[in-house]
């Protein structure tokens, strides 16, 4: 089993039960419990500490994941105490994913929420995250065409910088992100929604 992403403990500082990054530790299994030795950071004071936390075993948990136009659903073993958040990285067959919707169940049926205990999730949606897709504009005179750049997530892409497509050569003249439009600097293509370039031969 993996090492959770984030817990909710006492932290020694703030002194009421806090949301814990865990930043390493060995996961151990003893009769029902599973126990978890590492080092966590309170994500509301910043306190590192060595813990020990004892754990319900995992479940498995529906989870449906996205790349391009197709979706497939699997289930991942995550522990109960667990908290998931959109955003959150999990790993599938030794792909990464990136949350991007939970659906929580409630007494009435379900609602979508931004983060959830393991224990109270009906659904996680989430995306292939080894890859990004990058959407490029490319502006020929009174013309433009639409192009695709699938890359890894962390790549990042210059203003004033050359792409290739087949023949043709473009250069970057501005950068559409999720905050704005960027006309200077660079970009992390996960950070983007479409790139703007132009055909220069």
């Amino acid at each position: 089993m993996k090492v959770p992403n984030s817990y909710y403990l006492r932290c020694s500082v703030c002194e009421e039960d806090t949301l814990h990054k865990i930043l390493k530790g060995e996961v151990g299994t003893k009769g029902k419990e599973v126990t978890i030795d590492g080092v966590v950071r309170c994500n509301e004071c910043g306190t590192t500490e060595h813990r020990t936390i004892r754990e319900k075993k995992a479940v498995d948990v529906p989870i449906i994941v996205s790349w391009k136009d197709d979706s497939e659903k699997e289930s991942i073993s995550l522990y109960p105490d667990e908290w998931i958040h959109i955003g959150d990285e999990l790993i599938i067959d030794d792909s990464t994913v990136k949350v991007t919707s939970i659906t929580q169940r409630k007494k009435d049926g379900t609602a979508r929420t931004s983060s959830s205990k393991v224990e109270d999730i009906d659904t996680i949606w989430a995306k292939k995250y080894d890859k990004v897709r990058v959407k490029v504009t490319v502006n020929k005179g009174r013309s433009s065409s639409s192009e695709v750049l699938e890359v890894v997530p962390e790549e990042e892409f210059h203003l004033n910088s050359m792409l290739e497509f087949d023949k043709d050569e473009a250069v970057i003249h501005k950068i559409m992100t999720h905050d704005g439009m960027i006309k200077k600097g660079s970009v992390k293509a996960e950070d983007i929604k479409r790139i703007y370039a132009k055909k220069i031969r």
